[in-house]
């Protein structure tokens, strides 16, 4: 399971992760795989990485997402900055299908995807 989520990691031109925020940081489970990709191949050394997060709260994973970054940097993985996807309150902007369904947020990300796969190809 470990050397196919690393093979998978590898063979992506960038990643974008997606994290709750738990007690202020990122669950364990997400710094678990992480420290799986900073070990022996260390697969994200230069691999490009976005963040995004959605919380009930109102800070949108601010926390977990300051944390991330600091784990992205250590690894060596340019994150795109400038493009922050925090949605707090995301419980009450998804449907029964959990489709978005805040246009301010789709507007956001209709804004970042575009900024983010040309940070990819400025990477590659």
């Amino acid at each position: 399971m470990v050397i196919d989520f690393k093979q998978t990691v590898k063979a992506a031109d960038g990643v974008i992760w997606v994290t709750p925020e738990y007690n202020h940081s990122i669950p364990g489970v997400l710094k678990n795989a992480i420290d799986w990709l900073s070990r022996v191949d260390k697969v994200m050394i230069g691999k490009p990485s976005m963040i995004m997060g959605t919380t009930p709260g109102f800070l949108g994973t601010i926390h977990a997402q300051l944390h991330l970054r600091d784990i992205l940097f250590a690894m060596q993985s340019p994150v795109l900055m400038g493009n922050d996807v925090m949605v707090g309150g995301g419980h009450a902007k998804l449907d029964a299908d959990n489709n978005i369904t805040d246009a301010s947020t789709i507007d956001w990300l209709d804004t970042v995807m575009p900024n983010f796969k040309a940070f990819v190809a400025a990477h590659q």
